[in-house]
């Protein structure tokens, strides 16, 4: 055997007693704690901390029922699985899509976490509307779903038209029967928090008894509101009782605001073409 072998071989016995002596140092990585296990599918710790949805904590009253969950929903998967049922071709593309909302919500979440609200930004709101806060009002409405027409119906209504029979004829309303009026309700259904809107809210409780609201775009469709009563029900109310909810107002506000901003900076440096009659050919 000659020398240059034998160095080859004493640097390779030297590095096998390295490797062993590094791990008895360093330690082994460590291993994630298997909660549960379905088959060759395995529950980590970490993935379940992962899965929680926001706003639960894990603890020793809740983590068998959220096991038992994960159990159930994996053996059902599976199961599809067996039944190829992860091959069909609409499901994949509801899953493409449905994986590119998740990725658009967390970019949408790390922005808005850089969203702040300052005192000074809440105290100028409510002196602006404290008033409001005083009041319960009632109302009819006008839902429509197409644009154009809600601006037909509200020039009719300008021109003197009886608004409950526009409601019956034309009112999309899935929540007020056509014509109907509300109940009583004051400032906080508008609460962004809950799935409010805030803007339809302020031009509500901007009316005056039987005054008519122009055309106001919200999630449910192109409203038209007629304030049918307004009674007062505080003399006076604290700004630390509707702070919380002046700052989701705000915060609302602002999400929007950066949104439409990034949506037109990324149009300005995208290129993008639609061909919507394509589809009908």
């Amino acid at each position: 055997m000659n020398k240059q072998h034998t160095k080859k071989n004493s640097k390779f016995g030297l590095v096998v007693l390295i490797i062993p002596l590094l791990f008895t140092i360093i330690g082994c990585p460590k291993q994630e704690p298997v909660l549960a296990k379905v088959g060759n599918a395995n529950l980590t710790k970490k993935e379940l901390s992962l899965q929680l949805p926001p706003g639960v904590r894990l603890t020793r009253d809740n983590i068998n029922s959220l096991i038992d969950k994960w159990i159930n929903t994996e053996l059902i998967y599976q199961e599809a699985k067996r039944r190829k049922i992860d091959r069909d071709e609409t499901l994949q593309v509801q899953l493409n899509q449905l994986i590119k909302e998740l990725i658009v919500n967390k970019l949408l979440e790390q922005e808005m976490d850089k969203i702040t609200v300052t005192r000074q930004e809440v105290f100028d709101y409510f002196t602006k509307h404290k008033e409001e806060f005083l009041y319960e009002v009632k109302i009819s409405r006008i839902v429509l779903l197409d644009e154009s027409l809600a601006y037909r119906v509200h020039s009719q209504l300008v021109a003197g038209a009886d608004f409950n029979n526009l409601a019956q004829n034309f009112s999309q309303d899935r929540v007020l029967e056509k014509g109907a009026e509300s109940k009583y309700f004051a400032r906080g259904v508008g609460d962004p928090r809950a799935g409010g809107d805030p803007n339809l809210e302020e031009a509500i409780f901007a009316l005056s008894k039987n005054q008519i609201s122009d055309v106001i775009k919200t999630q449910e469709g192109f409203q038209i509101v007629k304030l049918i009563d307004r009674q007062k029900v505080k003399k006076d109310i604290p700004l630390a009782e509707v702070e919380e909810y002046i700052n989701s107002i705000i915060s609302y506000r602002k999400s929007r605001e950066m949104l439409d901003s990034m949506i037109q900076n990324l149009k300005a440096n995208t290129q993008i073409s639609q061909t919507p009659e394509a589809y009908f050919q």
